[in-house]
């Protein structure tokens, strides 16, 4: 199985890839996490890639799910091709490049690998200075309108993480628990509907 948890950056995806990962292990699953790569690259600066940085960040990602996949029964994907697509998109216009022919193709035969998406809802909570991601709120709801529109423009099947009210929110560990608890109730409930099937 593989599970994608999808969204724009500063919405708790890496927090919230652990906590599920936490959860399935502790039910006797072995589960590798595909951390975001993006970290790792070379030439993304203040949070944003240039078109070198996001086709970087494309192929490495999907190298890293496919040895993922060798290796464990469940992996956990923070972030994915979809995404990352979009911020290829945004990256590209800025340049004023046209998108490669390649990209979307390549991203749309890719997510057929994804058992189970998950996408964060947009929150400015997450937009910390942490030395890497960006803090423009604006550039954040930009990049979420445009990823929502993807998904519902090519009939993308993924899971809308409820967004909890700030004034439920103590704190980010009692937001992610949540949010992981809700995560691990659809997997279990697609689980159990799975084998009904095969009855």
């Amino acid at each position: 199985m593989k599970i994608a948890i999808i969204g724009t950056h500063g919405t708790f995806k890496t927090t919230l890839a652990y906590f599920l990962a936490g959860v399935l292990k502790a039910k006797g699953i072995s589960v590798g996490v595909v951390s975001e790569v993006a970290r790792d690259c070379p030439f993304v600066q203040e949070g944003r890639g240039n078109i070198i940085a996001q086709n970087w960040i494309l192929l490495t990602q999907s190298q890293l799910e496919r040895e993922f996949q060798e290796k464990y029964e469940c992996v956990v994907c923070d972030r994915s091709l979809i995404d990352n697509h979009i911020y290829a998109k945004s990256a590209y216009r800025t340049e004023k490049q046209d998108l490669p022919e390649w990209i979307e193709p390549f991203v749309m035969h890719h997510l057929k690998s994804y058992n189970i998406i998950f996408k964060t809802p947009c929150s400015s909570m997450g937009l910390v200075k942490d030395g890497f991601r960006s803090i423009d709120l604006d550039w954040q709801k930009e990049m979420d309108l445009e990823l929502t529109k993807f998904l519902k423009e090519n009939n993308i099947k993924y899971i809308e993480i409820p967004e909890s009210a700030s004034n439920e929110i103590e704190n980010i560990i009692d937001y992610s628990t949540r949010q992981a608890r809700f995560m691990a109730n659809k997997i279990i409930d697609m689980d159990v509907q799975t084998k009904l099937k095969r009855i």
